[in-house]
């Protein structure tokens, strides 16, 4: 990591750049997986686990953990529902894993974790071949689920998003 990144009172590395490089690299992952341009929807609150200092080496990993709908319903009480069977659209889960090497000593710390989420607009599965990327897949659904419930009680409550709740007490109307 270079000096020109770092925080201005201390030399640890910005946050803000960390969620930029993850961020890039998340949409990098989720145009080549789709072979199309993805839509940013959300970040999943994340936190850093470790600092970065300068002149350590910065490892980006990015995995496609989820994609909605799934390939497969897991619920066994709950069939398949119409906007699971043909829709154009599909939400990717992009999971970034950073880790820190500090070149004089070799060690290497994660720095976190950071769940992006997508809109792809084609249809496009993913399903894990392993143990450990099953793990990751649940982890991801769960995630997705969470997100799912917020966004459902908050159209149950009537909120809107900040720009038409804005517009709305502005008088406009779209």
């Amino acid at each position: 990591m270079q000096p020109q990144y770092r925080n201005r009172h201390n030399f640890m590395i910005f946050g803000g750049f960390l969620l930029k490089a993850t961020f890039e690299l998340a949409f990098c992952c989720a145009a080549s997986f789709s072979h199309s341009r993805p839509s940013f929807l959300s970040l999943d609150p994340s936190t850093f686990d470790n600092p970065v200092p300068v002149g350590s080496v910065l490892y980006l990993a990015a995995t496609v953990a989820y994609t909605d709908p799934p390939l497969v319903d897991l619920d066994a009480k709950s069939s398949v529902t119409d906007k699971h069977k043909e829709s154009q659209f599909t939400k990717v889960q992009i999971r970034v894993d950073s880790k820190v090497r500090d070149i004089e000593h070799g060690h290497t710390k994660s720095t976190g974790q950071f769940n992006y989420t997508f809109l792809l607009e084609k249809s496009i599965k993913v399903m894990p071949r392993t143990y450990s990327e099953f793990m990751v897949w649940v982890d991801a659904r769960r995630r997705v689920e969470r997100v799912d419930a917020v966004m459902d009680e908050s159209e149950i409550a009537g909120e809107t998003s900040y720009g038409a709740t804005h517009n709305k007490k502005r008088g406009i109307t779209e």
